[in-house]
């Protein structure tokens, strides 16, 4: 494995008002004090999201922008925390980069589906697919003849 590429310059920042800060726990503070923090009882959330289910589930009513946040960026849709969640192109903007040099913050994988259920294979391991509703199946012990 390399080492990741460093910028030059390795502050982190808020998605939503562009502040800057030395760590990531101190921008995480940062989000749940300013922009994650409920109007009525000011409870503090961990996300966007978080805030909005809060507001609707404890004080009955609806938030739809994130406090604080520069035009275009109030969407509660979009769910970060510290700087994870943050779309490429902004981080990309912020630091002055093209899109090409910004490092992936996750591989995008392309998953099939497949027939496992719960952690295991219907078939595998001594486990059998489950009859049909209203039919019994055999017990499966081993025969001792």
């Amino acid at each position: 494995m390399g080492r990741k590429k460093k910028r030059q310059n390795d502050k982190v920042f808020c998605y939503y008002c562009d502040r800057e800060f030395d760590d990531e726990k101190i921008l995480v503070q940062h989000q749940k004090a300013k922009h994650f923090k409920c109007h009525a009882c000011n409870k503090k959330l961990s996300t966007a999201g978080g805030m909005v289910i809060h507001v609707l589930q404890v004080h009955k009513e609806s938030v739809t922008k994130v406090p604080n946040a520069k035009e275009g960026r109030e969407s509660t849709e979009i769910e970060i925390y510290g700087m994870q969640g943050i779309p490429a192109d902004v981080v990309a903007a912020h630091y002055g980069e093209t899109e090409e040099e910004t490092p992936s913050k996750s591989a995008k994988l392309d998953i099939p589906a497949t027939n496992i259920v719960g952690g295991m294979m219907p078939g595998v391991a001594g486990f059998r697919p489950q009859a049909p509703y209203g039919m019994m199946q055999p017990p499966m012990y081993a025969s001792h003849s």
